[in-house]
């Protein structure tokens, strides 16, 4: 379970193994990689068993570097996907079997708000691997009856790579996706790129676009490496671009690197909009369009967030054409004889994130919930609000029900 840094937390791999001798027992290594055991998977917590004793690890293991901070307390961040029977079992084992004196969880949906500066009133669309979950949250309360979760994230785009490179690996696929050259052009860079706008958006060609590296060709490599460090003009003008897979070949490609993103950006924007729907305050309505939350390692895409905020103005933004659908309109009843029409959304904006975060702005902000329960984390356990946490005497006073008399 080698962890890897970055700049303002560490991640690792949510997997643990059976134990070798022990029934129903885990361990956090194993020989036999054929064993490892996904606790997680789209969001949702498949084995909890598994889980909490990763979590163990994780605390345990943390301790084990700070010999003094033996009653630090823990915020955990929540998937919309996990039930309440699965964080009272969280709750029970936190205490019992870690030993932990103070314990929270916090929807991963509320963490990003307050990473963003609190707005009462948002959206956060949570672009998973698999899945997306996209969470109103209104009053500072995650609205569970609305949130929606559609199978489509990350992988997504790999499975659209795939299609137009059926000759490339599954590992060459994901390096494009993590590559600087792979980014989604703006209908105005998409006009100034070396393809024009048509033909990057026709489909069906035979373009060469592909010309992997292999042994042998060192000279060969050097020259395109130095060729492609001596060219001045941005990706999008740009013929071919190359990268490095994980295996360290250099690959060139064409268009294909502007693509990929479309059906994900389209269903999200579908299910944004049946989403906020459901929130019959049509004034925490507007905020909520006015605070839209992108989080998820999917947002790191060069682009992708100006694209998927095109893509939701240009489906729903109330006036933009002179047709409206009947969705987006809603009627509200002033008086007897009276009535007045409104329509949301009037304006779509997506939040802005607080400039006193320095060090997140060279990171990014796709994993910006774990800045959330950090500032959760200094309010509450450093006023003793107990409000917001469960301490060791609720715990004993109420046992596992304690964690539902909480309120953020």
């Amino acid at each position: 379970m080698a962890p890897f840094h970055e700049d303002n937390y560490f991640v690792m791999p949510t997997k643990v193994y059976p134990h070798a001798t022990l029934p129903n027992a885990f361990a956090s290594t194993s020989t036999d990689e054929s064993t490892a055991i996904y606790p997680i998977q789209g969001g949702k917590i498949i084995n909890i068993d598994a889980f909490n004793f990763f979590i163990k690890l994780i605390y345990k293991g943390y301790l084990k570097t700070r010999p003094f901070a033996s009653n630090t307390p823990l915020v955990m961040i929540s998937s919309s996907r996990w039930t309440k029977l699965q964080i009272e079992t969280i709750t029970q084992y936190m205490f019992e079997s870690v030993g932990i004196q103070a314990f929270t969880i916090i929807p991963a949906a509320l963490a990003a708000v307050y990473a963003y500066g609190g707005q009462q009133n948002a959206v956060v669309i949570d672009i998973g691997k698999e899945n997306t979950e996209i969470v109103p949250v209104v009053d500072y309360s995650v609205v569970k009856s609305a949130t929606k979760v559609i199978p489509f994230g990350g992988d997504s785009i790999n499975e659209s790579l795939q299609k137009m490179l059926p000759n490339w690996t599954l590992d060459q696929i994901e390096s494009l996706k993590k590559s600087d050259v792979f980014e989604v052009l703006s209908d105005e860079d998409k006009k100034k790129s070396f393809f024009g706008m048509d033909a990057l958006e026709a489909e069906g060609d035979n373009f060469d676009v592909a010309e992997i590296v292999t042994s042998g060709r060192t000279r060969e490599i050097l020259e395109e490496r130095e060729k492609h460090n001596e060219q001045k003009a941005p990706n999008a003008q740009l013929e071919n671009n190359t990268f490095t897979d994980v295996d360290g070949n250099q690959i060139t490609i064409g268009k294909e690197r502007f693509k990929g993103c479309e059906l994900l950006i389209s269903k999200i924007s579908t299910a944004v909009f049946s989403t906020l729907e459901k929130i019959v305050d049509l004034t925490k309505r507007q905020e909520a369009w006015d605070h839209v939350i992108i989080i998820g390692r999917t947002s790191r895409i060069a682009g992708f967030i100006e694209a998927l905020n095109t893509q939701i103005i240009e489906d729903h933004l109330v006036g933009k054409d002179l047709q409206q659908s009947v969705a987006q309109a809603a009627f509200q009843t002033s008086s007897a004889s009276h009535i007045q029409f409104s329509q949301t959304p009037n304006s779509i904006r997506f939040a802005k994130m607080p400039e006193y975060f320095p060090e997140w702005k060279k990171t990014g902000y796709a994993d910006v919930s774990f800045l959330g329960a950090q500032i959760v984390a200094k309010q509450i356990f450093s006023s003793h609000n107990e409000s917001m946490y469960v301490s060791k005497q609720a715990y004993n006073e109420r046992g596992p029900l304690a964690f539902w008399d909480l309120a953020f």
